[in-house]
């Protein structure tokens, strides 16, 4: 299992001193956490990030688009909007579909932690990528141009422009250069983003000292395994729940007193169990509570 409490995460901004094609997207004054991310063995690729949105100078601001991958949002601080009139309101949690449209967005403040998983190139994580992606960035510079966030390629005979998400033509140049074989993005199985509020859950035992919510289970991929499982867990003092080895797991505490073996841990402790390896996570004296996210797998 791999711990990382929040507060020591150092942050920076991924675009900060590049050019509008070198960053894909400009991320303004957004500030950036790099906390878990695997291409696992069984074709799994993650990110887990945690993002600081700084004021509306320093907005983020996106198109309305669609990825191949899917995501999830939780809003720790502030209303962070995800289309017009939407917002993830503080302590809420949103899912968001592989290939479902969202936004236009503008996140002006507030602080959002979210996880981008995928199968078999949908998300693009990790050194193999890494090694793609200047490649690809350079075939996109020589076809087209990156206008707000937006990927513009213009017909030379008849001056059409088509215009798709810069991230997602991104992914799709990348997923061509590594595989040599186009990427399309599948249609989509939900019209649109899933917006849970936790509070409105009740708790319900499921073991000594352990209280379980079931938010919601999402399958956007075929097989009885294959669903993101979305959960939240309340430990009494002293109580101690055991990861399932069957899955990996993502989970975070939202407040202080997660306890892991015999230490403690303050508010915002992030945690990440593969598959296969056993794990436990247990409370303090004044108990914990823990958002928990099982990750889907295909076999």
């Amino acid at each position: 299992m791999k711990i990382l409490v929040g507060a020591d995460v150092p942050a920076y901004n991924p675009t900060a001193g590049k050019n509008e094609i070198g960053s894909v997207r400009p991320l303004g004054g957004t500030v950036v956490q790099r906390l878990f991310s695997d291409d696992t063995p069984d074709g799994l690729n993650f990110r887990m990030l945690r993002s600081h949105f700084n004021g509306d100078e320093g907005a983020y601001d996106t198109p309305r688009h669609r990825h191949a991958f899917q995501q999830i949002r939780w809003a720790q601080s502030g209303n962070l909007n995800y289309a017009p009139g939407q917002d993830i309101p503080e302590g809420g949690i949103a899912y968001f579909p592989k290939a479902t449209w969202y936004g236009p967005q503008h996140k002006a403040a507030g602080i959002s932690v979210a996880i981008q998983l995928g199968f078999h190139g949908e998300q693009q994580s990790g050194p193999a990528w890494d090694e793609v992606r200047p490649r690809a960035l350079e075939a996109l510079k020589r076809s087209g141009t990156i206008r707000d966030g937006v990927y513009v390629q213009v017909d030379p005979d008849t001056g059409e422009e088509t215009r798709t998400d810069s991230v997602q033509a991104l992914f799709e140049k990348q997923y061509e250069l590594r595989f040599g074989t186009p990427w399309k993005t599948p249609d989509e199985g939900y019209e649109a983003p899933i917006l849970m509020h936790p509070d409105a859950f009740a708790y319900f035992q499921i073991a000594e000292g352990v209280e379980c919510k079931r938010l919601g289970n999402f399958f956007d991929h075929p097989g009885p395994n294959a669903d993101v499982r979305l959960s939240m867990l309340r430990l009494s003092s002293g109580a101690s729940y055991t990861l399932p080895v069957e899955r990996a797991q993502l989970f975070w505490s939202t407040r202080v007193g997660l306890r892991i073996d015999t230490t403690d841990y303050p508010e915002l402790t992030f945690g990440y169990s593969p598959r296969g390896e056993d794990g436990a996570i247990g409370a303090a004296p004044d108990g914990v509570e823990v958002v928990l996210v099982e990750l889907p797998r295909l076999d």
